[in-house]
């Protein structure tokens, strides 16, 4: 059974992993339940942190226009030098990490916002970390999609609200 709160909820699991990702990516002491090592291990060990620099974690930004924010959960530079932004996410098993759908609407708003307050910022790469037990998979996406998406969402919700 999922459910949300609690020690073992999802909401938990969340926190525990976005922390230790954050503290990772920061060069700062990890500490996490013993109960979360299976989804938390595969992330530190994931081949797109190894030898990246960090531009930013749980950066906030803002759209006044559209009275909206969010903070990403990370931008970072690849030994390669590509700029990514990237969003993580946890799941309960290893069939929907496998299944899970990239945050594509969700990280083309934080690029949008980004472009916004930082222009000269080029990002090459968007990602959805999906972390799951014993499993961490990456979904690589192109940032003009990822864009595209998030104002195609965006008109369908201006759409049905005007309506209301």
């Amino acid at each position: 059974m999922r459910y949300k709160d609690g020690p073992n909820g999802w909401a938990a699991r969340g926190e525990q992993a976005h922390n230790a990702l954050e503290n990772y990516l920061k060069g700062e002491p990890i500490e996490f339940a013993e109960r979360w090592t299976d989804w938390i291990d595969p992330i530190l060990d994931c081949e797109l942190f190894k030898n990246a620099k960090t531009i930013a974690t749980e950066y906030r930004l803002c759209d006044p226009r559209k009275s909206m924010g969010g903070s990403f959960d990370f931008l970072l530079q690849s030994s390669t030098g590509e700029i990514i932004l990237g969003d993580l996410k946890t799941v309960s098993s290893k069939s929907r990490a496998r299944n899970r759908e990239p945050a594509t609407d969700q990280l083309g708003a934080y690029l949008a916002m980004l472009i916004d307050h930082h222009p000269a910022l080029h990002v090459d790469k968007c990602v959805t970390v999906v972390s799951g037990p014993k499993e961490c998979r990456i979904i690589r996406q192109n940032p003009d999609e990822c864009i595209e998406l998030w104002l195609d969402s965006w008109d369908r919700y201006q759409f049905e609200l005007e309506d209301w």
